[in-house]
Order: structure tokens, then sequence, then C-alpha cells
């Protein structure tokens, strides 16, 4: 999320857990270029506790009930705690499902001045995995105690029939956001406002079943988390035809530069000397291919100072885990699935990632000097939140 929301790499200046206050946003960039800004969500790791409401003149999250600066004031912190954890309980989801979503982000867009730039999370297709809309309070304590089974803590204990149930209901997910998406963007249609409206939907990351040893999205990144979709409907008069499929590798952090590209948005200065990402436009309209060498996975383990990364090319996947120091090079060509370490077999290819690698070290490093995160989990509620999910024990 960082990524798309910066067009920087995700560890630099601080890391991907929290946004610093230097730091320029998609939002703040659309803003200063005469736009209204919205954000509407329920994520617990995109929150104004982690600063990602800069530049929003709108962000309405469905995080906490109950705020230390809200309605209980003067509350102790274990009241507080108690009050979010005893209201996670009484809903029947995690987070906020799609048809609200969508009641909030038609209201917006029917309020809102033009031209207006909204972003949103739905996190519908997300552990743990409800029958596509079921939302019973069977159906979630089900789903809860398989999702932590099998993204947190016992992952080699699934059962075949429970797999089997994980994957159904992943795929119901998938379907049921399908359809409420459509509504929405149907909603835009209704109103005339799709044929000039950049839609960008994209993935912020894959689920893994199992391929490698893990369910969920804490593992290396293999192509079962990195692969995601990317899709874009541009606006009449873009110069792009559509639809066409593309085939090139591209990054998260393209979206950013493309979309403020295609506005002609000025950037300022620090966003222009952050900024990672290439605008996708030259791709799209004159077959020109980005310039990177690669594409660059990288995160930081929740609550360990472990760093992971991933390299890919058309051909070649190096992986690091910074946790073990193990180093896994994959040959695409003929193993799209990456099951076999072809490392020790190709030594040059190996000392190129290693190059690239310990660049990426070099300017984490040097950008997140005397940045300092705040401990947003010690916040009450909070890790109600992220353990149902499954980013936390």
């Amino acid at each position: 999320m960082t990524a798309m929301l910066t067009g920087r790499y995700p560890l630099e200046y601080g890391g991907h857990w929290y946004i610093e206050d230097e730091q320029p946003t998609i939002a703040e960039q659309f803003h200063d270029n005469g736009y209204a800004t919205g954000a509407i969500h329920s994520n617990p790791n995109v929150s104004r506790l982690r600063n990602f409401d800069k530049g929003f003149d709108t962000f309405e999250e469905n995080i906490l009930p109950f705020k230390s600066d809200g309605l209980l004031e003067h509350a102790p912190d274990d009241a507080l705690r108690y009050a979010n954890k005893f209201v996670r309980v009484l809903r029947r989801t995690p987070y906020m499902p799609s048809p609200r979503v969508n009641e909030r982000l038609a209201k917006w867009t029917d309020a809102a001045p033009e031209p207006w730039f909204l972003w949103t999370q739905y996190m519908d297709v997300h552990g743990p995995y409800l029958p596509g809309g079921e939302f019973t309070y069977r159906n979630k304590f089900r789903a809860e105690q398989l999702w932590r089974k099998a993204a947190v803590n016992s992952p080699h204990e699934i059962t075949t029939d429970e797999h089997d149930e994980l994957h159904t209901n992943y795929r119901k997910e998938v379907e049921y956001f399908d359809t409420e998406l459509g509504k929405f963007l149907a909603r835009l249609d209704w109103r005339g406002q799709l044929d000039d409206t950049l839609v960008v939907i994209v993935g912020d990351h894959g689920d893994e079943f199992y391929e490698h040893d893990d369910y969920g999205h804490s593992n290396l990144p293999y192509d079962e988390l990195t692969h995601v979709p990317l899709m874009m409907s541009f606006p009449d008069g873009s110069e792009i035809d559509q639809p066409r499929q593309v085939d090139d590798l591209v990054r998260c952090v393209d979206i950013l530069p493309t979309a403020l590209n295609l506005a002609d948005a000025t950037l300022s200065r620090e966003m222009e000397r952050r900024m990672a990402g290439e605008s996708l436009l030259p791709l799209l309209r004159n077959d020109e291919s980005p310039e990177f060498d690669s594409i660059v996975t990288e995160k930081e383990i929740r609550g360990e100072s472990a760093l992971r990364f991933g390299f890919r090319t058309e051909r070649w996947k190096f992986l690091y885990d910074g946790k073990t120091d193990q180093k896994l090079l994959y040959d695409l060509d003929g193993d799209s699935e990456e099951t076999e370490n072809v490392a020790d077999a190709n030594p040059d290819v190996v000392t190129e990632f290693e190059r690239q690698l310990e660049a990426r070290f070099e300017t984490i490093e040097n950008t997140s000097a005397d940045i300092t995160i705040p401990n947003i989990e010690a916040q009450p509620g909070v890790e109600e939140r992220l353990q149902a999910l499954g980013y936390q024990e």
C-alpha cells in the first residue's frame, strides 16, 4: 500500500508500516493540483494512526469504534481495549463489507466537487475468508478459527478438507467482490462520471494456498503473492486503445506516476526526488517498455527487524530471507511455479542480484536514518483488528 500511495519503494524513509511527515503522497499531489481528495476503507494497517491520511480532505476509516480522543476520551486504556474487543465480537465481519463501503463511496462521489481523487481498499477478498457475503456469526467464527490455524499458527496441520474449504471460500469472496465492485462502477456510469474517470483496480498482494508450505501472505515474495491483478480503465480522449492486454512487467510504484501523468499534474520537488515509479503511459501509447531492470519486492517482518526481498525479471526470481540469511534463485523459463532453487548452478546471476540487494540495503539505511516509527500496535483496540485479520498472534 505504501508503494501505491507514495510511488517509492516500501522500506525507504522509515518503512511501510508508517508514512513519515515529510513523505509526499498521491493524495497530496492531487490536492495541490486542485482535486478534492477522499479515502474510505477499513484496513487497520493503513490508518490515520500510521499517517496514511496525509493529503486527504476526507479520510473515513472503520478501524476503532472507540478512540482515546473520541467518545470515551477519559476512559483508561484497558476499558477502551475491552470496549473495542466487545464491538468486534458483535460484528459479523472483521472489516467493513463492500456493500457498506459502496454506500459511503457513492455518498462521497455524489457530493464531492469535481475534479476528485478517491481511494479505497476493499477488504472482502482477505482472510479470514467468509463464503461470499454470507455474513453470519457461525461463518465468522469458523472463518477466523480456520484462518488463524492456516495463516498464523499451524499451516502444516491443515487437512485436505480444511484446505478445500479455504480455497472454496476464497473463490466465493472473489466472485462476491467482483459483483459488488461492478455495482459501484455501474453507479458511476449511471451518473455520467465513468467516461471521465481513470479507474485503477489492483491487488496489493495475493494469497498462498500451501504452494510453498504456507497460507496467507506472510511468506517470501513468491509469484502467488506478487503477481497481482492490475486493470486500468482510461477516460475518453486518453489516446489509449482499449481493451488491450499488456504483458510487460510493471510495478505497484508505477501506478502513482501513471495517474498523475494522465492528469498532467505538477509534482512537488520532494515527490520527484523520492519517486521510484515510472509512468506507464509511454508503454500504453507507444509500446515503450519501462526502464527498470527488475521488479523489487521488499518488506519488514512484523514485530522483527528482519527484511525480506524479491527481485524479478522476465526469466529470473531471486529471493532473500533476512531472518535466515537464505538466498534462492529460480529460473522462471522452465520453473514458473518456483520449485527448484538453482542458485548454485548460476553464480554469476546470483552475484548480480546480490549487488542489487546490497544497493537496496544501503538506500534503506541512508533514507531511514533518524526516522522514528511510533508503536501503533500499543493503541487500545488496534491489536484486536490485527489479530482478526491474521497480522499478529
